[in-house]
């Protein structure tokens, strides 16, 4: 089975150089290798990227040049401009329809149309008796003999 991993998908740990790990499981392992009793306290977190771990001296400059920082620089100075608001146009379109002036109109009951007209149904029959089925089925068929 052939590999999918390039070598550039593999990062070196802060913590421990011989920690050789996924770039995408980074992260992860960051958590695990800072729990470490030599490693606690040993490096800081970048403010921008919680994988960047430095030194408190290179973490003053790392800071300086972080590539995340650009980014969310970017975002607070979109934030900090004032939004143009762009001119809405007024349209109001005429209608004759008022829905709220339309007469009331009695609710729906689908049973009592299916009592009037000649729908089959079965409603009510699941886990009745054979008796009961029986005789729902000899009603249904003098409803319908009626209505013919």
């Amino acid at each position: 089975m052939a590999s999918t991993s390039r070598f550039d998908d593999f990062v070196s740990c802060p913590y421990n150089k011989a920690h050789i790990v996924l770039r995408g499981r980074l992260t992860k392992h960051l958590v695990r290798c800072s729990r470490n009793p030599e490693n606690l306290n040993k490096l800081l977190v970048c403010p921008f990227n919680e994988s960047h771990r430095f030194d408190a001296q290179q973490l003053q400059a790392h800071i300086k040049i972080c590539p995340e920082r650009a980014g969310l620089e970017r975002h607070a100075q979109k934030e900090e401009q004032p939004l143009v608001a762009e001119p809405v146009s007024q349209v109001s379109i005429e209608c004759e329809e008022d829905w709220d002036n339309e007469p009331d109109a009695p609710t729906y009951d689908p049973s009592a149309y299916c009592e009037e007209n000649l729908v089959i149904r079965s409603s009510g029959l699941h886990g009745q008796s054979k008796s009961v089925r029986r005789d729902f089925r000899a009603k249904e068929r003098r409803r319908f003999a009626e209505k013919q």
